[in-house]
């Protein structure tokens, strides 16, 4: 009786970019979480707010990067590895004028933005996690 077990293991590029992301969307949470306390005038949640989004375009940062890693691991061609790159480049650029507008801009431009970036940090997680 012969029996073959197959396994298949993550390249550690996919895993530091599945982190990464993960990273970012804490981030963007806090985030949310933050600006609900504002909506409800707690003016003390206005500084871990600002602060935040320091935080949110570092994880932005380290996703980018860890795409670039994950898409050079993979052959530089089509496909997901891409496809995620581009998203993660996306929500990185979106990343900053969503936040100057939440500080020099109004507010109605600002969270629309926020949530363009929300999605663009969800898809990359979708993208990051399915199946190859």
């Amino acid at each position: 009786m012969d029996r073959t077990t197959t396994t298949t293991t993550t390249p550690t590029p996919l895993w530091a970019v599945r982190v990464a992301v993960l990273a970012h969307l804490a981030a963007i949470l806090w985030e949310g979480a933050t600006a609900g306390q504002l909506v409800t005038f707690n003016h003390d949640a206005l500084s871990p707010h600002y602060f935040g989004a320091f935080g949110v375009h570092a994880m932005a940062a380290l996703q980018v990067l860890t795409a670039l890693w994950y898409w050079n691991s993979a052959g530089r061609g089509a496909g997901a590895p891409r496809a995620l790159l581009l998203v993660s480049a996306s929500a990185f650029l979106v990343g900053f004028p969503q936040a100057a507008l939440g500080t020099y801009g109004p507010l109605q431009a600002h969270v629309p933005l926020a949530l363009v970036l929300t999605g663009l940090a969800v898809w990359s997680a979708v993208l990051a996690w399915r199946r190859p």
